[in-house]
């Protein structure tokens, strides 16, 4: 569909206006013995193969050092008040990854540690804990060269399929900066040394993996402080370049944590970022919306209001309405949750905590599996790729991969629980056919790290009842094939495909969320409808069409002229 320049400003200011609950109590349903721990990095994932999700937690930062520990899921979506297991090592630790980096099935946990045993004068390092068929190795077989390192990340970084491990390098405290950093898996294993390191040096405090131009192999992206932010792009072979294609253009930039995600019907992933004003910059949340193209420089498209030291961030669809949703928290401040309307989020978030932490990470997963939904979704390979995106974001887990009708083995691929990317070990050419079979959290409950040695971990279970499974395949939900002619002056065509039979609504908006009326109400039968309503009526500007039937909605826009 074609964006029109002059009015794309103006579309930030759409929203859909309805009433949606947000699934999660004002305080924690669960919080851990604090036991002095100085809780940071977060993951969830089944260490034990019992097949639920556990709680790992790296603790320490810059306060003290401590342990990585594991809270073991009960069976039930229940966890113990103190940890099950804990290394036999001690460090200043930062946050923490999870995944099968040397594909035995089992997850292995990657940590950064932020400083060196001696405290801000020596640099940290970046170490792996190897699962022995279902618990961690008490030390970590594992450690690389020093540097200092706040967060890493799992993830294919030179698309062959396996799990590579990247680090944001610096010490904001003492603007120190070095270089972003990418330890290629070998074996299952890592040298002491990064073989990728950026040609620009940065105070980096978050990194991730996201395939942000869609070419089929996954980039690399910092989240910084005192320096901008940056995209480090893939070539169509795969290899990241160590030349970042974009940066952030704010002239102060003093940014925590990252997560990444495709808000409403875009086709290119979006990044939000928490700003923290402890040592500069406006203490908000960021939107930086790339479905235009990755431009050399930018601003963020949207910004929350101020909220000072902005930590851990997420984007999640908590209101089930399949448009992802914000999720942020800070140090010493309330988590709060922003209702996604497909083009940003709410100024004013509809969910504040009432309990106020020092939070470190937020994740969510359905721990106690009461409503994990199934998905089979078929994919057509346009392009030679190594990487996909599914549609779900949070990925609980992968069950099966069909290629051209072929039955894939776990070791053709790698992805991450909780993320919705995978990355394949052959080649994807054009024309090559994926089935792909996984569970997504459909209700996830949400886990937070707590920095506040005098408070535990949290989780804020999500209060919907269970749904029941819902299984349906990608390519027959409903789908809005699109809205013609467009730009138009005297009628559209709505253009749109149901599952099977059933009632449809259709609504017109104006830009500022207003419902102008109902267009179409009745019954219609399986396959491809189109409607043809006349807009000769509607004054110059920009509209949205909904498409609501099956329990799901679309919504597209149109310009009239």
């Amino acid at each position: 569909m074609k964006h029109f320049t002059f009015l794309l400003a103006m579309l930030l200011t759409f929203a859909v206006l309805k009433a949606q609950n947000i699934p999660y109590n004002l305080t924690p349903d669960w919080e851990s013995n604090p036991n002095g721990q100085v809780s940071t990095g977060l993951g969830l994932a089944d260490i034990n193969g019992d097949g639920w999700k556990d709680i790992v937690v790296a603790d320490g930062n810059d306060i003290h050092r401590q342990h990585l520990v594991v809270y073991y899921n009960n069976g039930d979506g229940t966890f113990p008040y103190d940890p099950d297991w804990e290394s036999a090592d001690i460090d200043y630790h930062g946050h923490l990854a999870v995944g099968d980096i040397n594909g035995d099935g089992w997850i292995d946990v990657a940590v950064s540690v932020y400083i060196g045993p001696s405290g801000f004068s020596d640099p940290g390092k970046v170490k792996v804990y190897y699962n022995n068929e279902g618990e961690l190795e008490a030390s970590p077989s594992f450690e690389s060269s020093e540097f200092y390192t706040f967060s890493c990340v799992l993830g294919d970084a030179d698309g062959d399929g396996d799990l590579d491990l990247a680090a944001a390098a610096g010490e904001p405290y003492g603007s120190l900066f070095d270089s972003g950093k990418i330890f290629y898996n070998t074996d299952g294993t890592f040298e002491q040394n990064p073989q990728w390191t950026s040609a620009i040096q940065m105070g980096a405090m978050d990194v991730d993996f996201a395939d942000m131009d869609g070419n089929g192999f996954l980039d690399l992206i910092f989240s910084c402080e005192e320096t901008p932010n940056y995209i480090y792009l893939a070539n169509d072979e795969g290899i990241i370049s160590d030349i970042p294609v974009w940066q952030s253009d704010e002239p102060q930039n003093y940014i925590n944590s990252l997560d990444i995600g495709f808000i409403g019907s875009d086709t290119f992933p979006a990044i939000v970022m928490t700003g923290n004003s402890q040592l500069g910059g406006d203490g908000k949340v960021r939107l930086y919306d790339f479905d235009e193209g990755i431009p050399a420089s930018s601003s963020a498209s949207w910004l929350s209001n101020y909220f000072g030291y902005g930590s851990g961030i997420l984007l999640a669809d908590v209101t089930r309405d399949d448009i992802l949703d914000l999720i942020y928290g800070g140090w010493w401040l309330p988590t709060k949750i922003a209702i996604g309307n497909g083009v940003n989020f709410q100024i004013d978030p509809s969910y504040t905590s009432s309990s106020s932490s020092v939070v470190e990470a937020i994740q969510i997963a359905d721990l106690g599996k009461e409503n994990i939904q199934i998905m089979n979704e078929n994919i057509l390979i346009g392009i030679e790729s190594a990487a996909i995106h599914l549609t779900h974001k949070i990925v609980e887990n992968i069950l099966n991969i069909y290629k051209n009708g072929v039955l894939l083995e776990s070791s053709d691929y790698s992805y991450i629980p909780g993320k919705n990317w995978i990355s394949f070990k052959n080649r994807l050419y054009a024309g090559d056919e994926l089935e792909i079979q996984y569970e997504y959290c459909y209700d996830g409950d949400l886990v937070i790290t707590n920095w506040d040695s005098y408070k535990g971990n949290y989780i804020f279970y999500n209060t919907n009842p269970p749904v029941g499974l819902i299984t349906y395949d990608k390519n027959v939900i409903l789908n809005l094939i699109n809205i013609y002619p467009n730009p138009a002056n005297e009628f559209i065509n709505i253009d749109y495909v149901l599952p099977f039979d059933s009632e449809v609504e259709i609504e017109i908006y104006n830009l500022t969320g207003d419902k102008i009326k109902i267009i179409y109400k009745g019954y219609e039968t399986k396959g491809r409808n189109i409607l043809k309503y006349k807009i000769d009526n509607l004054r110059t500007g920009i509209y949205f069409i909904k498409v609501i039937a099956v329990n799901q909605y679309f919504t597209e826009r149109f310009i009239v002229y």
